[in-house]
Order: C-alpha cells, then sequence, then structure tokens
C-alpha cells in the first residue's frame, strides 16, 4: 500500500483537529445545558446532529480521501457545532451576563449568519449528491449550483439584517445592519431568497425520487439507508409542528416526544450515510426497514386490541362490578396471549413487501426442507440441494461433493 501524499496527510490531521476541537466544545455545552437543567430536544439532540456529521465526514475522509458526501458531512457539521458555540457564548455575553465576553456582539454576528448554511445546507445537498458525490443527471447541476448560491445570499442577507426578534435585549443590534430604504430592500430580497432555497428543497427531495427509480444493486441500498431514517425524521416533524399548540396535558408529552424521534433520527442520518458508503452491513436495510414497520403495526395494534377490550368489559360488568381491574387484568391477560401469533402474522405480511429477499429465502428453505425430510437417495439429495442454491443464489457455478 502506497503512503498517503504529506498534502492529504496534513489536510486529514486538520479536518480531525479542527473537527474534534468544536464538536468537543459542542458536547461540553450541552453537559452544560444538562447541568442547568435545561433539557429540551433543541438544545441536546439538535447539536448532536452536527456532532456526528463531523465524525462521520472525517472518518468518511480518511477512509475515502476526496470523497464529496465525506466533505459535504464534515463541512455541513462544522456550520452546526460552530452555529452551537457561537449561540451559547453570545447568549452569555450579551443576555445573561452582558460584558463578561469581550467581542461577545461579534460573536452574536457570526451565530445570526451562519445559522442558515447550518440549517439548509445538508437538508439541500445531500438529497442533490447522495451517494454518489454527483448530481443525478447534467439537468440538475443548475439547481445545485443554485442551490449554494442561494445558501451563500442568504448569509449575506443575515450577516446585515436585524438579529431575529427576542434573541437578544432590545439595545443589542447588529454592528453591520443596514437600515432605512436600502435595509428594507435587503428584507425583501431575504424573503425571496427564503422562497428560492424552499423551491429547491423540494428539487432536492424530488431528485432523490427520480434517483432511486433509476438505481439498481448497491445505489439503490444506500439511497434506502438515507430516505428511510429521513422519513422518520420529517414525519416526527410534521406530527409536532402540527401539535404546536399543546402546551399541558398528554397531548404536550406527545409533542415533546415528536420533536425528540425527529432530532434524534436527525442525528442518525450521518451514521446511516456513513454505513451506506462504506457499504458496512448494507444490506441489512431491507431486514431493518421491514422489523420497524412490522413493531409499529404490532404497537398500534396492541393499544387498540386493549382500549377496545377495556371499553368492552367496563360496559359488560358495570352493573357487576364498581371496580375496573378486572376488566384491565382480562385486557391484559388477552392482549398478552395474542401478541406472538398477531407478531409473526404481521411480520410475514410486512415481509412480503419490504424484506422480499429474505422472504423469499425462507420459504425456499422451508420447501426444501420439506422435500427431503423423508428422502434417502443420494442422487436425488444432490439434484435438489444444486438446484436450490442455484435458484436462491444465482451462482456463475456449483459442485457438489458428498463423502461416501
Amino acid at each position: 500500500m502506497n503512503p498517503r501524499p504529506r498534502r492529504t496527510t496534513i489536510l486529514l490531521a486538520t479536518v480531525w483537529l479542527a473537527g474534534g476541537s468544536l464538536a468537543g466544545l459542542t458536547v461540553a455545552m450541552i453537559l452544560l445545558a444538562l447541568a442547568t437543567g435545561d433539557i429540551s430536544p433543541t438544545t441536546i439532540l439538535a447539536p448532536l446532529s452536527g456532532v456526528l456529521s463531523v465524525i462521520t465526514g472525517a472518518i468518511l475522509l480518511t477512509r475515502l480521501p476526496g470523497n464529496r458526501i465525506g466533505w459535504l458531512l464534515w463541512i455541513g457539521g462544522m456550520f452546526i457545532v460552530t452555529t452551537r458555540v457561537t449561540q451559547g457564548l453570545a447568549d452569555h455575553g450579551l443576555t445573561s451576563n452582558p460584558g463578561s465576553i469581550p467581542g461577545a456582539i461579534w460573536i452574536g454576528w457570526l451565530n445570526a449568519w451562519i445559522g442558515l448554511p447550518a440549517v439548509i445546507t445538508l437538508p439541500i445537498l445531500l438529497p442533490l449528491l447522495f451517494p454518489t458525490g454527483r448530481a443525478p443527471s447534467p439537468r440538475w447541476r443548475p439547481v445545485c449550483v443554485a442551490a449554494v448560491g442561494a445558501i451563500g445570499a442568504g448569509a449575506v442577507i443575515a450577516a446585515i439584517s436585524p438579529f431575529p426578534a427576542d434573541t437578544y435585549p432590545p439595545n443589542v443590534v447588529n454592528p453591520l445592519e443596514i437600515g432605512g430604504s436600502t435595509g428594507d430592500a435587503v428584507a425583501i430580497l431575504g424573503n425571496l431568497t427564503d422562497l428560492v432555497l424552499f423551491i429547491i428543497l423540494l428539487l432536492a427531495s424530488w431528485s432523490l425520487v427520480i434517483r432511486y427509480r433509476r438505481a439498481t444493486g448497491v445505489e439503490r441500498e444506500q439511497l434506502k439507508w438515507f430516505v428511510f431514517v429521513g422519513i422518520i425524521a420529517v414525519g416526527s416533524f410534521v406530527f409536532a409542528a402540527a401539535n404546536v399548540s399543546a402546551t399541558t396535558g398528554p397531548l404536550a408529552t406527545i409533542d415533546t416526544v415528536a420533536w425528540a424521534t425527529g432530532f434524534l433520527a436527525l442525528s442518525m442520518i450521518p451514521i446511516a450515510i456513513g454505513i451506506a458508503v462504506l457499504r458496512y452491513h448494507l444490506y441489512d436495510i431491507d431486514r431493518l426497514i421491514s422489523r420497524s414497520i412490522s413493531w409499529a403495526l404490532v404497537s398500534v395494534l396492541v393499544v387498540a386490541i386493549f382500549a377496545g377490550c377495556v371499553l368492552v368489559l367496563q360496559a359488560l360488568l358495570a352493573s357487576v362490578l364498581r371496580s375496573n381491574e378486572l376488566a384491565v387484568a382480562g385486557s391484559t391477560l388477552l392482549v398478552f396471549s395474542l401478541f406472538q401469533p398477531m407478531r409473526r402474522r404481521v411480520q410475514r405480511i410486512v415481509d412480503r413487501r419490504f424484506n422480499r429477499s429474505g422472504y423469499d429465502a425462507d420459504r425456499t428453505v422451508s420447501a426444501f426442507a420439506e422435500r427431503l425430510r423423508d428422502e434417502v437417495d443420494l442422487e436425488q439429495l444432490r439434484v435438489e440441494i444444486l438446484s436450490t442454491v442455484s435458484r436462491t443464489v444465482e451462482p456463475r457455478s456449483v459442485s457438489l461433493w458428498l463423502r461416501e
């Protein structure tokens, strides 16, 4: 194996040193937030996605120097962790303890404009470039260029616009803020940039659909890893946003769980990308999808059956018993007895659609065992084994040696 060029070694060392330093600061701030009682999903789990992006990107660049997805993960993660670090320092130096941090106003300025690339870079560019590092076709290259241009324009506009409302005390203003009629024009331009970014985000999502329809083999499995975790994150965020008005009671708890699930899934996207690019247990995704869907369906069925049984038994036994304990106990026993048969049945149904290779393999093995249960002829046994292996594995050649 040829040693890496000196320039590559220095670059990788810089990647690990810079990324590790900022990731360490971010983890320290997460621990500080936990110590002060701030345990919101946004505070804890959102920065975690940046830390994991930086680490995964550095690993990919170490294993595959020059890999575009590795660079994209590292750069996007650096934006996220820088946003978290600057936000914590600016809040402390401008709001919690004014004057305690020299140059806090410039740290707040940095946080103001770096936030948009931190939020937008990965959600837009990853769908456009994953997993090959190139656009789905030459016709998509203008979309990639427009995405980079819009992200840069949005960052410049944020750098010369007023700080977002309620971020800092009223007397704290952006040192580079442009006011007057020019400021109004900048605000309009910012709104147009946001609209362009939203359109590009939709196009980037559509590019995934196009790429998946054209992909085969390894590339399709790589896309499954990315899309599977992405759908969980997007679905959780949409559900949480729809329930955002809930402040107390069970709905508020569900809302918190939805936000936490979304941010946790968002943090898992870099790990899924690392698995896909390095092809480590790549083909396990079909099994993972089928198991996730089956357990979700079983959970819904268990809750529905339990609630239905409790209501029915309460209605039937209301005239006999004042307590609901018997209804709850009977419903629990019924659900417990139905759980395993129901899980196996649901798993078979889901495997037919989402884990077809595993489902077909199980059927082939079962049919093979049934045919050979009473078989004693070695020649017939040889024919059956070779036939089964040829149909399932499809090797270029196959032979069997039986010791007599």
